[in-house]
């Protein structure tokens, strides 16, 4: 069997519906990638898609209940150890799983898998976020029982979840009985021999249970393993009335045993309100005591209340981020389903950020990566900029830590942010591939300065933007050198760029491009602020001992930044040395060999012309307007057919560099791989959880590709087209608080300034105006 036909199978088959994502019956063989798609979140809390019913044996299920931004700290232990190697991991932890209902009816269990069910269908509405189940389930003492569950995870209110369990009798007479509670001992995963993978276990991550319950709300506080971090997790239930119910305590679990009776067309409805929260375990009285009043004020709410105020928060987000596509409904339902997945997982609360993988599982330990300044940040700047500024607030929040690991690496001077993180420290083991990559720091830069540029938030800088984009700076000047050798030329030597392929090189050029932008930039922020604001500037140096000398060399540096230019070839070359590399024998090598990196040696790997992902391109691409295009046509040509793609931040790039320079059906093609990546379990490891930045891509791809959109020395234009079998697509953009629609179709672009003021921009290099309420049909 194939690689492709192996993902194939482990891929869920689910209706094309532009805003639902639909599984009927239960499927053993794509359980846990199903658990990781129905996952729901609200930027602090996730929770995978498990059913609430109990699983089949033997089936491949993942439990998981998550807060962003809290974690376990664990030693990293080297056979072979070096000075300056990451001493610890960040590891998001597991927390006490409220969603589980076990149903017995006459003595038998409802199991996933093994009972006899008529129907089953779940369906998970974007639009809301909430998730609704409906199983006929057929049990031996006759009759049929019918289980319909309702679910969300609360926009409004970031530790909540409600749920909602209703029982109605078709034919059965009889026992029934219902328990549910906290479960603070189920297992986890491992990592079986694929670094991408978590490997997790709440037994290993809380400690000291200490349980209350007071009128009716069971709360249960932890320690995380090893520190003096605190978890509380919180339950009510609403609808008892008169059935006979039991509270118990049985291991690491606390439950409610309710027994009570159907007959014929009898029904019954719980609600069930869970909540959470964390802090430091001195402040656990007043934790608790807050905990226990938000349950109780959820459930004197009551569900639909809290429903329609959590539905709200989701029609503002679609509001303004919205893309509708006339492509078909499973392209439709693609788009929206990453968009939906990107705004459940971001943290919006200037503590937290946005992993890999989001709240939807363990992979990468849940950890931090560039991923979210350059794949996620944009859509966020564009669509909702409160989530991007959080986002950036985060990395500010982490400033002492990025110090901290610059003064490891021997830069007396600046902030160096880690390759992998959750509380600021470098995470990764393996530094060829991580601590290497020092393009993280412009990476964290160049969102700033997109944040800044396009929302028009200058008062960004006075509050720590102005501290991090100079302390990242720093680092540059630190690492690099005028080389007399390259003719007195800026050099990086000894980094890693995006390509993991290709590691510890001299002058990558994505890394220099990158410091390059970063060094003008701030560089033009400090001459500014000086100008400007002499007070904030003055203030801002003192703080960090930053003088004039600096800045003249921030502006000289990146002036010399050296570039490495084939001219033979008239290419970029990524990074010295490279194009004297063998060729890697793409041929011969078996499909089931990707991704290489899990089956071949780093070193064979390095020694050749190999991408794991766009490096040259992905600079020419965020970098657009410093490429011509005759290099960005000949990088292109040069470097895609020697990518691999083996990983998911790869295709999108690609699918917008084909764009840009009018290869539309490679633009399609690449497309095709972003807006389905997981639904379609397109790598075969979606039930590690999803893949962020390939759901951010597929905007991207849309956006920066089709519709050629880019915002540059403060105007943004567009060079929209419409791929081949297409009738039209929509999306929005918010600039400087000002919305604008584009409607693309066979006859044009139309363009609506849906809100704000008088609004200039571009299109195919055509001044364009609008006020409020007017619009505009344009050609090319």
């Amino acid at each position: 069997m194939s690689s492709a036909e192996k993902r194939a199978k482990s891929a869920p088959r689910f209706k094309a519906d532009p805003w639902c994502l639909i599984e009927e019956g239960f499927s053993r063989e794509t359980q846990s990638v199903s658990e990781t798609l129905f996952a729901q979140a609200n930027g602090y809390l996730g929770t995978r898609g498990t059913f609430e019913d109990a699983v089949e044996r033997g089936v491949s299920s993942v439990e998981g209940t998550f807060l962003n931004g809290v974690y376990l700290r664990e030693e990293i232990h080297y056979d072979e150890s070096a000075y300056g190697f990451a001493t610890h991991n960040n590891k998001m932890i597991l927390v006490p799983d409220g969603k589980a209902f076990r149903l017995t009816a006459e003595g038998e269990e409802l199991t996933q898998g093994e009972s006899e069910l008529e129907a089953q269908a779940r369906s998970l509405d974007m639009k809301t976020g909430l998730l609704e189940r409906s199983s006929l389930w057929r049990p031996k003492a006759g009759g049929t029982l019918e289980v319909k569950v309702r679910r969300f995870v609360s926009m409004a209110r970031p530790g909540l979840m409600a749920i909602e369990y209703s029982l109605v009798s078709h034919g059965f007479e009889g026992g029934v009985v219902l328990e549910t509670g906290l479960d603070a001992g189920y297992g986890g995963t491992n990592r079986g021999g694929d670094p991408r993978a978590g490997a997790l276990s709440i037994r290993d991550c809380l400690e000291g249970a200490q349980a209350d319950r007071t009128a009716d709300v069971q709360y249960v506080g932890h320690k995380v393993h090893g520190s003096e971090h605190l978890v509380g997790a919180a339950y009510c239930l609403d609808g008892v009335g008169g059935k006979a119910a039991t509270h118990a305590v049985q291991g690491a679990q606390w439950r409610e045993h309710l027994s009570f009776s159907l007959g014929k067309g009898d029904s019954v409805t719980l609600i069930k309100y869970v909540g959470y929260c964390d802090g430091p375990f001195s402040d656990a009285k007043d934790l608790k005591a807050r905990l226990q009043a938000d349950i109780s004020d959820a459930r004197a709410l009551g569900f639909d209340a809290l429903l329609d105020e959590h539905k709200r928060v989701f029609a503002d987000f679609w509001a303004a981020a919205d893309i509708q596509v006339d492509a078909g409904a499973e392209v439709q339902q693609g788009v929206r389903f990453n968009l939906f997945h990107l705004f459940q997982s971001a943290g919006k609360d200037g503590n937290r950020a946005l992993s890999a993988k989001g709240l939807t599982g363990a992979g990468y330990d849940g950890h931090y990566f560039w991923d979210t300044e350059i794949y996620a940040v944009p859509f966020f700047v564009f669509s909702r900029p409160e989530v991007a500024l959080a986002l950036l607030e985060y990395r500010i929040s982490t400033l002492d830590k990025a110090r901290e690991r610059a003064r490891t690496m021997a830069h007396k001077r600046g902030a160096l942010f880690p390759w992998r993180t959750i509380g600021g420290e470098e995470c990764s083991s393996y530094f060829p591939a991580g601590t290497g990559q020092y393009h993280i720091n412009a990476a964290v830069a160049y969102a700033a300065i997109q944040y800044v540029a396009v929302t028009g938030d200058e008062g960004f800088w006075q509050s720590g933007g102005a501290e991090l984009l100079f302390e990242t700076a720093r680092i540059w000047m630190d690492l690099g050198h005028f080389n007399a050798r390259k003719g007195g030329r800026f050099c990086i030597t000894e980094v890693t760029g995006p390509d993991e392929y290709t590691a510890m090189a001299d002058n990558n050029l994505y890394t220099n491009a990158m410091a390059q932008h970063h060094l003008r930039e701030a560089a033009a922020l400090a001459a500014d602020l000086k100008a400007r604001t002499p007070e904030v500037f003055a203030s801002v140096c003192a703080e960090i001992d930053l003088d004039e000398e600096e800045f003249t060399s921030w502006s000289d540096a990146a002036e010399r930044m050296y570039l490495p230019y084939d001219e033979e070839r008239g290419i970029y070359e990524q990074c010295d040395g490279f194009l004297d590399k063998p060729e890697w024998d793409f041929e011969n090598t078996p499909a089931e060999n990707y991704p290489l990196l899990l089956h071949y040696h780093p070193l064979v790997i390095y020694r050749h012309q190999v991408l794991k992902q766009p490096d040259v391109v992905l600079a020419q691409t965020l970098l657009s307007d410093r490429f011509s295009r005759e290099d960005k046509m000949r990088n292109l040509a040069y470097y895609e057919p020697r990518t691999t793609h083996d990983s998911t931040l790869s295709v999108c790039i690609y699918a917008v560099a084909n764009a840009e320079v009018g290869d539309k059906a490679k633009a399609l093609e690449f497309f095709e791989e972003t807006y389905r990546m997981d639904i379609d379990n397109r790598h075969g490891n979606t039930h590690y959880g999803v893949h962020m930045a390939c759901m951010a891509g597929s905007w991207m791809s849309m956006t920066y590709g089709f519709a050629g959109m880019r915002f540059a020395h403060g105007t943004l234009s567009f060079a929209p087209y419409l791929p081949d079998g297409w009738n039209g697509y929509k999306f929005m953009v918010t600039v400087r608080g000002r919305r604008l629609g584009v409607s693309v179709a066979a006859e044009g672009t139309r363009y609506e300034l849906l809100s704000g003021e008088n609004f200039s921009f571009e299109h195919c290099g055509q001044a364009v105006t609008l006020g409020y309420g007017e619009s505009q049909t344009l050609t090319a």
